[in-house]
């Protein structure tokens, strides 16, 4: 069981995310420790969840980056009401973290570096796969990541000698409708299981004025408890 979370709040809650983060991840206690539940609304106002990968934390300037196909449901949905929310829940840590902000795309930059650090295979579907979008036969699919690879000039992806082949990766760029997102933190929920269901919650909110494309200056922190 986890001991309450201090009487006094700490100052940054993004650094206390990126505290439990690394915690579930050195405790290997799950295949994906950095899993999130994004939530995005469309302008239905129907809301969607998914999960997606938390694959970089700012701590200093506070906020998560995933990445997607931008013309998947998420994007389109983002493209209309960048405000979203997110769930990162470690069952066997007694641990929560609530998200809650502004998705802006990252800098294209960025989205580069972190697109050369992936598989090929990885790289070859994010050409290949026109996300969120149907698909009459799953044969479709792979015959065009087959016809991707040859353009390319890569082995054919479906040949198992070359799964853990380690291809230069360089030579397959960024599709341009591939790449990440900056989710801003403007509230952050923090949540330790309790005895007796006596579980501990705090809030910390902050407001956010857009800079830039990419960038918000942020207001100080302000905290308070919740009842569970």
């Amino acid at each position: 069981m986890n001991p309450p979370l201090p009487i006094t709040p700490e100052e940054d809650p993004v650094q206390v995310v990126d505290e439990w983060l690394k915690e579930a991840t050195q405790k290997g206690i799950q295949r994906h420790p950095n899993s999130m539940t994004l939530a995005t609304v469309n302008t239905s106002g129907q809301p969607s969840a998914r999960v997606v990968l938390l694959k970089d934390l700012s701590v200093n300037k506070g906020f998560g980056v995933f990445y997607t196909h931008y013309g998947s449901k998420k994007g389109i949905d983002i493209s209309s009401n960048s405000t979203v929310s997110a769930v990162m829940h470690w069952d066997q840590l007694g641990k929560q973290v609530r998200l809650e902000g502004e998705a802006v795309r990252s800098p294209a930059k960025e989205s580069n570096e972190y697109f050369m650090t992936r598989p090929w295979h990885s790289q070859l579907n994010a050409w290949v796969s026109e996300q969120s979008k149907s698909l009459a036969n799953p044969i479709d699919l792979v015959r065009r990541a087959k016809d991707k690879a040859r353009d390319l000039k890569l082995p054919d992806p479906t040949d198992i000698a070359f799964n853990g082949l380690d291809l230069n990766k360089s030579c397959i760029p960024r599709p341009p409708f591939w790449g990440g997102y900056r989710l801003w933190f403007a509230a952050i929920e923090l949540w330790t299981e309790g005895a007796g269901r006596f579980h501990n919650r705090i809030r910390y909110e902050r407001t956010l004025s857009p800079i830039d494309a990419y960038t918000f200056q942020a207001s100080d922190w302000k905290s308070g408890y919740l009842q569970p």
